[in-house]
């Protein structure tokens, strides 16, 4: 399924990039790419707000300093959403889940011993998975895993998501990049 015309839209766009966490009370579409990186989305659909994260590793274990932002790692991202949503007095029972990405993006590149342990995709999803139910969450949706990379856009509003999937040559532009398509 294909994103809206969001030029025609009225809202507004924001984008998330690697390591950020994006919370909003009013209605916006986020938006972001994903190769081996994980998102979550969150959305309150009584309130309509969102929030979705961008998270490159899977855990807070391989944080070499306090200033690397904390929605780097799958695990402190999962936690720093559901505090923004408390703070808004919203519990986490009360959201809707997605989760999108993880894919192995040098799958064709390595054998399947070096793919496995190189899988940091693999291991994104897993982390986010059992962080969420630590919290009591399980996904209502999920695009993960794979070969290819993604581009998410999410609406708050709706809790709607869409994805396009990037051929590995654009991924890889995409993601030098710095994300941004």
């Amino acid at each position: 399924m294909q994103p809206p015309s969001l030029e025609h839209s009225g809202l507004s766009v924001g984008h998330v990039s690697i390591g950020d966490c994006a919370f909003a009370k009013k209605p916006i579409v986020f938006t972001t790419v994903l190769g081996s990186c994980v998102s979550v989305t969150f959305h309150h659909p009584g309130r309509k707000m969102g929030g979705m994260f961008h998270a490159m590793l899977p855990d807070k274990s391989l944080r070499r300093s306090t200033s690397t932002r904390c929605c780097t790692f799958a695990d402190l991202a999962v936690t720093a959403m559901l505090e923004r949503f408390q703070t808004a007095g919203i519990r986490a029972g009360e959201l809707t889940v997605k989760i999108f990405g993880g894919a192995n993006t040098l799958e064709a590149s390595f054998g399947p011993g070096k793919r496995d342990m190189l899988d940091v995709g693999r291991k994104n999803v897993d982390m986010a998975l059992a962080t969420l139910a630590a919290h009591g969450l399980a996904p209502v949706a999920q695009d993960v895993l794979g070969a290819l990379g993604r581009k998410l856009f999410f609406s708050t509003s709706t809790g709607e998501v869409w994805v396009t999937y990037l051929a590995p040559e654009l991924a890889a532009r995409v993601l030098a990049a710095g994300g941004q398509a």
